[in-house]
């Protein structure tokens, strides 16, 4: 008995209805993108699915190429690196193949031969965002800031939101010696990317160079970055920055709520005024009244904060600094 079976534009026939069963399993694996499998972690399957697409067309570089991927989503860059390569082979125009060998060799330790991977890519694309964004990786490793900045420059032209890029054009004008430069552009980051741990690399930078406008803090279990604590001139009401900071320590209280936090406030030869900005961010925190006063201890100090960064100790003349109760 035959039986004839179509999915999508893709027909096939059978020898009897019991076969059908497989080979549908078969053709739908096929007809999955090999994306999917990536993005599913299904990197086992995506494997035997792209096998038989191979089976069918030996010289299909794409499968060859997603092979390569789900080897080296599963750490095994030393099965990954034939099929990059074969891939490479295939179709020597396709820039991404070329940039995949390079992340490859970077994950084989081999870090000559991925910048040259990259260059390569740069050559058939020089366009493409992640090989100049990898490239200029390398030459931060390699402490060769200006070439870092060009790569840097140059994706930001393609993507100006790229965060790598905009983190790390930071570290390379910090290298080059450029602070202020490296002040605005770390800035810059942190208007787009508050969270994470480049942010929290950025605060730390910056803070190294006394610019305190960003913070990191410990709220509950929680490492996040803040904007300073400041008022408007000749008023007691935040600045938008300095509240919507406070926003995202009045969600963090409403999710734990057994979070204590104290609110200390600095203003160096002015008690009045630290006072007044302890029970100014107190009262803030309060006025959604979600959160119970006993769990907002302000307290102040006519003195300069002392805080340390990377084992550097600075001071801080006017600050709010918030620190967690520990139980």
């Amino acid at each position: 008995m035959h039986a004839q079976e179509s999915i999508g534009e893709t027909s096939f026939v059978v020898d009897n209805v019991g076969g059908v069963a497989g080979r549908c399993r078969r053709v739908c694996r096929a007809l999955k993108s090999g994306s999917y499998y990536l993005e599913k972690r299904e990197y086992d399957e995506g494997i035997q699915a792209q096998k038989e697409q191979l089976r069918e067309d030996p010289g299909n570089a794409n499968a060859v190429y997603y092979i390569g991927r789900y080897y080296l989503a599963m750490e095994k860059p030393d099965k990954a690196m034939p099929f990059f390569e074969r891939a490479a082979k295939l179709e020597p125009d396709n820039a991404d193949y070329r940039f995949w060998i390079g992340v490859t060799h970077w994950a084989l330790m081999d870090f000559d031969k991925e910048k040259l991977a990259y260059e390569k890519a740069l050559v058939l694309d020089p366009d493409h965002i992640s090989a100049n964004l990898y490239l200029g990786h390398g030459y931060i490793d390699e402490k060769d800031w200006a070439r870092a900045l060009a790569r840097y420059d140059k994706v930001l032209q393609l993507d100006q939101y790229n965060p790598e890029a905009l983190y790390n054009r930071g570290v390379a004008l910090g290298g080059l010696g450029r602070h202020e430069e490296e002040a605005s552009a770390l800035k810059k980051f942190l208007e787009y990317y508050p969270d994470g741990s480049l942010a929290m690399k950025a605060v730390s930078r910056l803070n190294l160079q006394g610019d305190f406008s960003y913070r990191n803090f410990i709220i509950g279990k929680r490492n996040v970055t803040l904007r300073a604590m400041a008022f408007k001139p000749w008023s007691q009401e935040l600045v938008l920055g300095s509240k919507e900071s406070l926003h995202v320590i009045e969600a963090i209280m409403k999710e734990d709520t057994k979070v204590v936090l104290h609110i200390v406030a600095y203003r160096k030869g002015d008690i009045k005024a630290a006072k007044a900005t302890a029970l100014g961010v107190r009262d803030y925190l309060l006025s959604g009244r979600e959160i119970a006063p006993g769990r907002l201890l302000p307290s102040w100090f006519d003195s300069a904060e002392v805080v340390e960064v990377d084992g550097k100790r600075l001071t801080v003349d006017e600050s709010v600094q918030f620190i967690t109760q520990v139980k």
